[in-house]
C-alpha cells in the first residue's frame, strides 16, 4: 500500500483533482473553497487526539481555539479534575441560544491493522473493484474520494464541518440566526466521567434553548440523519457458587451443585425464545399509536434491508428495527468459571456478565432491583460477597451481584419543534433532500445526564457515512459526507430561530 506524505497530500489538491461544485440548491462551494476545506481538514486530522494523550489533546484544543477566535468567539479551556473542556461562545443578539456538543477525543489506533503507516496522517483513497486504492493524481470526481485517518468520522469530521460552516458565514458576511455555544468533550471515549461535575461548575454558562449533538454515523441509506435519543448502559455480573473447592466430576456430579447448571437454569428463567426478557416488570413500555405509525412509516433500514446487509436471519416480530431501541435489553456478554481449563472437575463458581441497554423509563437502579427480585424468586440467597462455609452448608443456591452504571438514556419526542427546525435547516443547506428522523440509537452516548440537567431537548445530526469503520482500523470519511455536513450546518444556523 502506497503512503502519501502530508506534504505530497496537500500538493495533491493544488494540482487539480477538484471537480464541480456540490449538487446543492442553496449552498455551493467553489473549487478554491473545496481546496481550503480539504487542506484544513487534513491538518486537523494529522493532530493525534487519543483520550490519554495529554499533549495531543492540547494541540487539538489549540487548533480549535485558533480557528474560532478570529470568527468572533470567546474561547476558554475549562478543567475538571485535570480533564480539559473547550467552551466557545458567540452572542449575536438572537432570542434563542443553540448549544453544540462536540467529541474531541478518539480511541487509540493499532498501526499494525491499518493499511497505511500512520493512522494520524490522512490518506486519500478511491474504491476500485472492491478494493481501496491510494490516490496520487486523479481526474476522479472529488465526491467519490475518501479520507482514511483515525478520528476522521469519530469525531473530527463532524467537528470540522462545524468549524468550516462558521468560517463560511464569516467570509460571506452572513450571520447566525441563533446565539452559539460550543462544548468540546475530551474524554467521550472514556465515558465523559467529569461532564456532570462540569455542569455543577458551569451550569449558567452552558444555559441554552436546545442541544445539537454532532456525533455518530448516518443510517445505512447514507442520507441526512437526525437521531432523537440514545439508550443508557449498565452492567451486572452474577456469580453462583458450588462447594468451596473443586470436586471430581465423576464422584460428585449429581451430588454437589454444579455452578454451570445453576447459571444455565437462572439464565433460562431470565431470557426466553427470540431473546425475550422474562423478568417481570423489566420492560413495561407500550408505544402510542403515533409511535406505531412512525415505525410503520419508516422504509429505510428495514429488517429485510438489514438481513441483506448482514447476510443472516433476524428476529423480525417488530414493525421496524428502530422499535427495538425504544425498549430496554438484557445482553449476555459471556459466561466463565474460575477454572483455567476444562477438566474432570466441578468448579467452585461460575459468573455471567450482562450488559443492560436502558431507556428513560428504565434507569439502572430500577432494573437492578427488578433483576434481584427475580433471582430471589428462583430460590437464590443473594450475598454481598463470596459465601462463607456456613452459607454453603445451609443453602444450595448462592449468588453474588456486582453492578456498574454508565451513560444515562435520553429521548427527545419525534415530533419536536426543534427537530423540525433542524430538518428545515438541512433542506435549506442541501436543497430538497430526504431527512431520516430516527427515534433513538441502539447504542449509548454520555450526554443523557447533561441534557436532563440543562432541561433542554437534544438531537444528534449524523454526518459520516455508515461504513466509516468507527472504532476500527481504516476509519474513514467520504468527502461527499463532509461537504454535506458543512452545507447542512450552514443551512441550520442561517434560518430563523423558531424552535
Amino acid at each position: 500500500m502506497n503512503y502519501i506524505s502530508r506534504k505530497y497530500f496537500f500538493a495533491l489538491f493544488v494540482i487539480g483533482i477538484l471537480d464541480s461544485p456540490l449538487n446543492s440548491q442553496e449552498i455551493q462551494f467553489s473549487k478554491e473553497e473545496k481546496k481550503e476545506i480539504i487542506a484544513e481538514f487534513s491538518e486537523y486530522l494529522s493532530i493525534p487526539n487519543v483520550s490519554d494523550d495529554v499533549k495531543g489533546i492540547k494541540k487539538n484544543l489549540n487548533f480549535l481555539t485558533n480557528y474560532l477566535t478570529p470568527l468572533g468567539f470567546g474561547v476558554n479551556t475549562w478543567k475538571v479534575n485535570d480533564t480539559p473542556y473547550l467552551f466557545a461562545d458567540l452572542n449575536v443578539g438572537a432570542e434563542k441560544t443553540l448549544l453544540i456538543y462536540l467529541q474531541l477525543d478518539a480511541l487509540e489506533a493499532d498501526k499494525s491493522n491499518w493499511e497505511q503507516p500512520d493512522p494520524f496522517l490522512p490518506v486519500l483513497k478511491i474504491a476500485d473493484n472492491n478494493h481501496w486504492v491510494d490516490v496520487r493524481i486523479s481526474d476522479q470526481p472529488i465526491d467519490s474520494l475518501v479520507l482514511f485517518a483515525r478520528g476522521a468520522s469519530d469525531s473530527k469530521g463532524p467537528t470540522y464541518s462545524l468549524m468550516y460552516a462558521l468560517k463560511y458565514l464569516k467570509k460571506n458576511e452572513l450571520s447566525s440566526k441563533v446565539n452559539i455555544k460550543i462544548i468540546g468533550d475530551t474524554e467521550e471515549e472514556k465515558g465523559s466521567k467529569n461532564l456532570n461535575s462540569l455542569l455543577d461548575m458551569k451550569s449558567t454558562e452552558l444555559k441554552a434553548d436546545a442541544l445539537l449533538i454532532l456525533d455518530g454515523t448516518r443510517s445505512l441509506a447514507d442520507i441526512p440523519t437526525l437521531t432523537y435519543g440514545a439508550r443508557g448502559i449498565a452492567t451486572i455480573n452474577l456469580t453462583v457458587y458450588g462447594a468451596p473447592s473443586e470436586l471430581h466430576s465423576g464422584q460428585y456430579s449429581g451430588i454437589s451443585p454444579n455452578p454451570w447448571y445453576l447459571m444455565n437454569q437462572l439464565i433460562g428463567s431470565m431470557v426466553g425464545e427470540n431473546e425475550q426478557v422474562l423478568i417481570e416488570g423489566f420492560d413495561t413500555y407500550k408505544e402510542s399509536l403515533a409511535e406505531l405509525n412512525y415505525f410503520s412509516s419508516l422504509k429505510l433500514g428495514s429488517f429485510k434491508q438489514l438481513e441483506s446487509r448482514l447476510e443472516s436471519k433476524l428476529y423480525s416480530d417488530r414493525l421496524h428495527p428502530q422499535q427495538v431501541y425504544q425498549h430496554p435489553s438484557l445482553i449476555l456478554r459471556g459466561i466463565f468459571s474460575n477454572s483455567d481449563v476444562i477438566k474432570t472437575r466441578i468448579p467452585t463458581e461460575v459468573t455471567a456478565e450482562f450488559e443492560l441497554r436502558l431507556t428513560p423509563e428504565t434507569p439502572p437502579d430500577r432494573q437492578f432491583n427488578i433483576i434481584k427480585k427475580h433471582i430471589e424468586k428462583q430460590g437464590f440467597l443473594i450475598l454481598e460477597d463470596s459465601p462463607t462455609n456456613k452459607d454453603r452448608q445451609e443453602y444450595l443456591k448462592l449468588l453474588s451481584i456486582k453492578t456498574t452504571t454508565g451513560s444515562e438514556a435520553f429521548r427527545t419526542p419525534i415530533d419536536s419543534k426543534f427537530g423540525d427546525w433542524l430538518e428545515n435547516g438541512i433542506k435549506y443547506g442541501l436543497g430538497e433532500t430526504e431527512v431520516l428522523k430516527l427515534n433513538t440509537t441502539g447504542g449509548s452516548q454520555p450526554i443523557g445526564k447533561f441534557i436532563k440537567a440543562l432541561k433542554i431537548e437534544g438531537i444528534a445530526l449524523r454526518i459520516p457515512n455508515p461504513d466509516a469503520q468507527i472504532h476500527a482500523a481504516n476509519e474513514n470519511i467520504r468527502l461527499k459526507n463532509l461537504f454535506d455536513g458543512i452545507s447542512s450546518l450552514i443551512g441550520i444556523l442561517t434560518q430563523s430561530d423558531d424552535f
